[in-house]
């Protein structure tokens, strides 16, 4: 056990492997073994890994009075000034992706390259999941698929008798729990300017993966990167496939010549979330004053050039007639990234599904829809239905 005193608790800390630093913060109740061996093993042959129980958990000093997230991004920044460390790569998990994104708000002149793993930005702007298996003790529900579990049973057996001893329990565990639970960073995340890698798995649900679509849109220089089959404790379930997203995000040389473009990723996504909204509503005039025209819609069906208004109206009119046929009810959007290519014009791909009044799923498809900035606001000039592919925004 090695410690070190910042403000007013020893934290427990471990230094593994040489390189760049990577100081990795640890989520909800969890210590520092929850990182699992083979996962730090694999980042430590290319980065000198900072390791650390967060206060109220593991070895370090359970907290003498109730704190913030803030608080706790202030004792991961105590941690490297301890060490003589004076700037690192973060990675931050669940509440520890809360801390890293403070700690971005706070320290950007500690800070290299952000990552954050299957969190949220709090607030409002959250879509909450189940965590009751922090609660209630069910951790392999909590951090893994059904099918992971049932094929790695004796191994989470082994895995969580080692780890659960060193999680936080009763007045620690709700101190944690409030201070992540005020957590919001809603409206400063356009502050970060880190170069940022968002990574979580399509079967989370104690942080549901449009948490991260949330985040991408938000955060300006973000890249998110989605693991298939994965659910919260992605990490461990999918060491390798998270090493190397970690790894070659970190290779990538920052194109310093790019331009610092003033940021309008909020308002391109708010934009097309009001139009999907208008969209399932089956009414071809909700849905035109969206659209700049001329503008181009592409379908597996139809490429047309609509160069008036009523054309928009006309066009969406065929395709809404189409779906109530069908007995549509409603489109869900699975996955959506947000990019802004210039200070007038943006980028929306994403995957969707559209289903039924039974809850059947008639539609499974991808789009890709350019925006461009007309008299101060987003408007859509093409649009393009095509198959469902894995994103990995750039």
């Amino acid at each position: 056990m090695t410690q070190v005193t910042v403000g007013d608790i020893n934290i427990n800390y471990e230094i593994k492997g040489n390189g760049a630093p990577l100081l990795m913060i640890m989520g909800l109740s969890f210590s520092l073994r929850d990182w699992g061996k083979k996962f730090t093993e694999l980042l430590a042959q290319h980065y000198q890994l900072i390791l650390f129980d967060n206060r109220d958990a593991g070895l370090t000093s359970e907290s003498t009075r109730p704190y913030t997230i803030a608080d706790m991004a202030d004792d991961a920044a105590g941690l490297l000034d301890a060490l003589k460390i004076p700037k690192a790569h973060v990675f931050g998990v669940s509440m520890g992706g809360a801390i890293a994104q403070q700690f971005a708000l706070k320290y950007p002149d500690k800070l290299d390259k952000l990552i954050l793993g299957c969190t949220m930005v709090g607030g409002t702007c959250s879509q909450p999941g189940d965590i009751s298996g922090a609660i209630d003790g069910n951790l392999s529900g909590l951090l893994f698929t059904p099918t992971f579990i049932q094929n790695h049973q004796q191994e989470l057996a082994e895995f969580f008798a080692a780890t659960t001893p060193f999680h936080s329990q009763g007045e620690a565990l709700r101190r944690q729990m409030q201070a992540f639970g005020t957590h919001d960073t809603c409206d400063i995340l356009s502050d970060i300017q880190a170069n940022t890698l968002i990574i979580t798995g399509d079967k989370d649900i104690a942080i549901p993966r449009s948490n991260s679509d949330l985040l991408a849109a938000k955060i300006p220089n973000s890249k998110l990167e989605i693991i298939a089959d994965a659910a919260h404790g992605f990490s461990y379930s999918h060491a390798d496939t998270t090493a190397d997203l970690i790894r070659l995000f970190l290779q990538q040389q920052p194109n310093s010549e790019k331009k610092i473009m003033k940021n309008q990723l909020d308002a391109i996504y708010q934009t097309f979330r009001e139009y999907a909204e208008a969209f399932n509503l089956l009414d071809p005039t909700q849905v035109e004053p969206f659209f700049q025209v001329p503008s181009m819609l592409m379908t597996s069906d139809l490429v047309v050039v609509m160069k008036e208004s009523k054309e928009v109206t006309g066009v969406f009119a065929v395709l809404m007639d189409k779906l109530r046929k069908d007995n549509f009810k409603e489109s869900k959007i699975l996955s959506l990234q947000v990019s802004q290519l210039s200070d007038n014009q943006g980028l929306v791909v994403g995957v969707a599904k559209r289903f039924n009044q039974a809850d059947e799923e008639i539609e499974h498809f991808g789009f890709t829809y350019t925006l461009r900035k007309v008299e101060g606001d987003w408007k859509i000039i093409a649009g393009v239905l095509h198959e469902p592919e894995t994103l990995s925004n750039s």
